[in-house]
Protein backbone atom coordinates (compact mmCIF):
# COMPACT_ATOMS: atom_id res chain seq x y z
CA UNK A 1 0.00 0.00 0.00
CA UNK A 2 1.52 3.45 -1.01
CA UNK A 3 0.39 5.90 1.30
CA UNK A 4 1.22 9.12 -0.86
CA UNK A 5 1.11 12.29 1.60
CA UNK A 6 0.55 14.67 -1.31
CA UNK A 7 -3.10 14.05 -0.50
CA UNK A 8 -2.44 15.95 3.39
CA UNK A 9 -3.88 19.32 3.45
CA UNK A 10 -1.41 22.03 3.60
CA UNK A 11 0.70 20.51 0.98
CA UNK A 12 2.66 22.56 -0.97
CA UNK A 13 1.92 20.98 -4.51
CA UNK A 14 -1.60 19.08 -3.73
CA UNK A 15 -5.27 20.43 -3.79
CA UNK A 16 -6.59 18.29 -1.60
CA UNK A 17 -7.57 18.19 1.99
CA UNK A 18 -7.05 14.70 3.86
CA UNK A 19 -6.21 14.61 7.39
CA UNK A 20 -3.57 12.69 9.05
CA UNK A 21 -6.42 10.82 10.60
CA UNK A 22 -7.69 10.29 7.11
CA UNK A 23 -5.14 8.75 5.91
CA UNK A 24 -4.59 6.62 8.73
CA UNK A 25 -8.60 5.45 7.98
CA UNK A 26 -7.78 4.55 5.18
CA UNK A 27 -4.94 1.84 6.58
CA UNK A 28 -7.11 0.81 9.36
CA UNK A 29 -9.70 -0.09 6.07
CA UNK A 30 -6.61 -2.04 4.62
CA UNK A 31 -5.80 -3.49 7.99
CA UNK A 32 -9.51 -5.18 8.01
CA UNK A 33 -8.74 -7.40 4.60
CA UNK A 34 -7.31 -9.61 6.67
CA UNK A 35 -4.46 -9.42 4.11
CA UNK A 36 -0.39 -9.04 4.62
CA UNK A 37 0.59 -5.20 4.28
CA UNK A 38 3.97 -3.86 2.94
CA UNK A 39 3.08 0.06 3.92
CA UNK A 40 5.34 2.61 1.39
CA UNK A 41 5.63 6.27 2.39
CA UNK A 42 5.20 8.56 -1.32
CA UNK A 43 4.59 12.00 -2.21
CA UNK A 44 4.05 14.99 -0.24
CA UNK A 45 5.94 18.02 -0.49
CA UNK A 46 5.79 19.54 2.70
CA UNK A 47 8.22 17.45 4.63
CA UNK A 48 6.41 18.53 8.19
CA UNK A 49 3.37 16.89 7.37
CA UNK A 50 4.87 14.03 5.64
CA UNK A 51 6.92 13.53 8.67
CA UNK A 52 3.55 13.42 10.67
CA UNK A 53 1.63 11.20 8.68
CA UNK A 54 3.96 8.70 7.93
CA UNK A 55 4.55 8.27 12.19
CA UNK A 56 0.87 8.25 12.47
CA UNK A 57 0.06 5.61 9.75
CA UNK A 58 3.04 3.83 11.28
CA UNK A 59 1.43 3.76 14.81
CA UNK A 60 -2.18 2.69 13.33
CA UNK A 61 -0.45 -0.39 11.71
CA UNK A 62 1.14 -0.83 15.02
CA UNK A 63 -2.23 -0.60 17.27
CA UNK A 64 -0.23 2.01 19.15
CA UNK A 65 -1.23 5.42 20.58
CA UNK A 66 0.84 8.49 19.61
CA UNK A 67 0.37 11.09 21.76
CA UNK A 68 -0.60 14.59 20.01
CA UNK A 69 1.96 17.22 21.90
CA UNK A 70 5.04 16.65 19.37
CA UNK A 71 8.16 15.66 21.44
CA UNK A 72 11.28 18.18 21.69
CA UNK A 73 13.58 17.44 19.20
CA UNK A 74 15.97 19.65 17.10
CA UNK A 75 13.29 19.70 14.51
CA UNK A 76 10.26 20.96 17.37
CA UNK A 77 10.49 24.33 15.87
CA UNK A 78 10.13 23.21 12.22
CA UNK A 79 5.88 21.95 13.20
CA UNK A 80 4.71 25.10 14.89
CA UNK A 81 2.60 27.22 15.30
CA UNK A 82 0.66 24.46 16.84
CA UNK A 83 3.54 21.69 17.29
CA UNK A 84 1.00 18.89 17.56
CA UNK A 85 0.70 15.71 15.37
CA UNK A 86 -2.65 16.39 13.86
CA UNK A 87 -2.56 19.81 12.41
CA UNK A 88 -5.93 21.91 11.80
CA UNK A 89 -7.39 21.28 8.40
CA UNK A 90 -7.16 24.56 6.53
CA UNK A 91 -10.10 25.73 4.80
CA UNK A 92 -11.39 25.65 1.18
CA UNK A 93 -13.13 28.52 0.04
CA UNK A 94 -15.21 27.31 -3.14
Amino acid sequence: MKCGADSLSYDRLGDFCLTVKGHGECVNFVKKLNLPILLLGGGGYTIENVSRCWAYETSVCLEEELSNDLPITDFYNKYGPDYKLHNKVKEILL
